[in-house]
């Protein structure tokens, strides 16, 4: 019987995952060339060939996709064996790769992380802070959180709580064109958008407990809610905003709250993993962690 070692096996399920030979390798610490190596020696060893390379792509070949499913399964029986093990002595470690909205990761996750840590010494944590669409598998993402209104996906969104939203504008602004005193005032004004949600969206507004959207026009649209916050500071137009992104600016008088009564409907924050059967400890933990941080409703508005 020839052999071949787990990280063979595990550089051919990185390369499949990840759906090419260099994001492989970003994931599992190794050059491309090294990666590359190691499907061929498993190829060499099987006696087929497992994957069909071209410069675009990559696909399996037909026993490649069952050689898949099998290897697949094989190292999730490991991990599921590793996870028991760490449960037994109470430590969780390896490595866990969170992905958070920029504006949120910077005012908000860090308390969440640093009591996490604390709790779990041994764990390494990688965070990465994006404003755009992840691919949690070409990433390795583990968990991501985010903030609104999910897009249907194959990834499992599990709620964590909801987050305040508001409407606001600078006095400069306010001052030149007005206030608006209903929504469909809004259609005559400049309002600055989120680019990251689904246009089809548009602002959802909640009035007598009635949820609706309006869709809104500008000359603005930004994939980050803090860039947003600074233009309408600025006196660009009207933003529709998280609490805790533009707070601080209402608190100071850069901004000014309006609409009052047609709050946005709340968004929901959620954490998202990977649509597989078996889940981490690392990854129960750290969601279970998040759920008992905001089950304290004064965490977040």
């Amino acid at each position: 019987m020839q052999q071949y070692d787990l990280v063979a096996l595990r550089s051919f399920i990185s390369v499949v995952d990840a759906g090419s030979f260099n994001q492989a390798a970003i994931l599992l610490s190794a050059s491309t060339a090294a990666v590359s190596r190691r499907v061929s020696g498993l190829e060499t060893a099987l006696g087929v060939r497992l994957l069909n390379r071209t410069t675009r792509s990559i696909e399996l070949t037909e026993a490649g996709q069952q050689f898949y499913q099998d290897v697949v399964n094989i190292f999730q029986s490991l991990d599921e064996a590793q996870e028991r093990i760490q449960k037994r002595s109470q430590h969780i470690t390896g490595d866990l790769r969170l992905s958070a909205p920029l504006s949120f990761g910077i005012t908000s996750l860090t308390p969440i992380l640093s009591g996490f840590m604390k709790l779990h010494p041994e764990l390494k944590i990688h965070l990465q802070l994006e404003d755009h669409r992840t691919n949690f598998v070409a990433e390795g993402i583990d968990v991501g959180i985010r903030v609104g209104r999910l897009e249907d996906s194959s990834l499992v969104a599990l709620p964590i709580t909801t987050v305040s939203a508001m409407f606001c504008a600078a006095p400069s602004y306010l001052a030149k064109y007005g206030e608006p005193k209903s929504p469909k005032e809004l259609l005559n004004h400049n309002c600055l958008r989120y680019s990251l949600i689904n246009p089809k969206f548009g602002w959802a507004i909640e009035q007598d407990s009635l949820a609706r959207s309006i869709e809104v026009d500008g000359t603005l649209t930004c994939n980050n809610g803090n860039a947003l916050r600074e233009a309408a500071i600025a006196g660009l137009g009207i933003v529709q905003s998280p609490a805790f992104i533009v707070d601080d600016a209402i608190e100071s008088g850069q901004l000014v709250e309006i609409l009052t009564d047609y709050k946005p409907a709340p968004l929901g924050l959620y954490a998202i993993k990977l649509s597989r059967q078996f889940t981490s400890a690392k990854v129960n933990a750290f969601i279970d962690y998040l759920k008992a941080y905001y089950a304290d409703s004064s965490k977040i508005k």
